[in-house]
């Protein structure tokens, strides 16, 4: 029997986390109901839908820790510090705390992703320090909107950050709004080389990269099937056109997730055709991934992101 281990991660920024679920000004008016309403949601699903079978998992967070949260709130650590006793409770369970910065400028009223390799490692660093000053040191990092560079990845190694999971492998997005690509990535963890941080070489960097679980996902507005990451808040029929295809062939999962992304109040008013807004699509997703998983005879564990490190690189599977 194949092992699969099941890294489930959650990104924790504000309720409405992307333009197709709200307007550009709605977007503004930051909320984080996701983590003080979602979160505690999230777990008691969670437990409800695997302790039957003899499973529990424990989750990596990723909490926003960047410039713009210091610009907006007065310091980077402001949601560890609001939420105190809620992240140290999850770390006391076994949950996992991780660095998710989105790495901006403020640019008139706009904000711009920071391209700029000395102001990133300031931008890295003021707020990783501010982390650590709130009492999480993280081994873990995935930067906003899967910005990479060789730039970033340098940064982490100077940083001490183990893992990165920002790779979107096969994904390529170069607009106004977004700075995506990793199109030649591989689906599995690398180091990423000192020449193209998008590819494993040698020399290379020493933080290992773990890219998102990548497959085809056909949302309602999609005319074929669209590479996305595995997204448990989808339409479980959006799932369905890769996910046994994805269970078969790969050596682990990493889910990614926003947690108000499975809360009806922020649920447009005519549906999304993505985005179910809803805790059901979680108990259907997981359980499709547990069914299709016994069907091919693949034992599932669950792992924080750092332990699926561990066993990657104990097994010697790092590219």
């Amino acid at each position: 029997m194949r092992a699969l281990p099941i890294a489930l991660t959650f990104d924790l920024d504000p309720d409405v986390f992307d333009e197709s679920v709200a307007s550009s000004e709605q977007r503004t008016r930051l909320s984080w109901q996701g983590i003080h309403d979602g979160i505690p949601r999230i777990k008691s699903a969670l437990h409800n839908i695997l302790a039957p079978r003899g499973l529990s998992a424990h989750p990596t967070w990723f909490v926003r820790v960047d410039n713009q949260i210091r610009d907006i709130y007065g310091h980077a650590g402001y949601l560890l510090a609001t939420y105190r006793a809620l992240f140290d409770d999850l770390r006391a369970e076994g949950d996992e705390i991780a660095w998710h910065p989105h790495l901006y400028r403020q640019v008139g009223k706009g904000w711009v992703q920071e391209t700029d390799g000395p102001r990133l490692y300031e931008a890295m660093r003021d707020a990783l320090d501010d982390m650590k000053a709130q009492g999480f040191t993280p081994k873990c990092a995935r930067i906003g909107e899967a910005y990479g560079s060789t730039d970033v990845m340098a940064h982490f190694d100077r940083l001490g950050i183990r893992v990165d999971s920002t790779a979107m492998a096969g994904r390529k997005r170069i607009d106004a709004q977004r700075t995506i690509d990793w199109e030649n990535t591989p689906p599995t963890a690398y180091r990423p080389s000192l020449a193209d941080h998008r590819t494993p070489g040698t020399p290379h960097h020493q933080v290992m990269e773990i890219p998102m679980s990548m497959l085809r996902v056909k949302a309602d507005y999609d005319r074929e099937p669209f590479l996305r990451y595995l997204d448990l808040s989808f339409h479980p029929r959006a799932l369905n056109h890769g996910l046994e295809a994805l269970i078969e062939t790969a050596p682990y999962l990493v889910s990614v997730t926003h947690p108000s992304a499975f809360l009806p109040a922020f649920k447009p008013e005519n549906g999304h055709g993505l985005v179910s807004f809803t805790l059901e699509a979680l108990h259907t997703n997981l359980s499709a991934i547990l069914e299709h998983a016994a069907q091919l005879d693949r034992e599932v564990r669950f792992v924080t992101l750092s332990e699926l490190a561990e066993e990657i690189e104990g097994g010697g599977h790092v590219l």
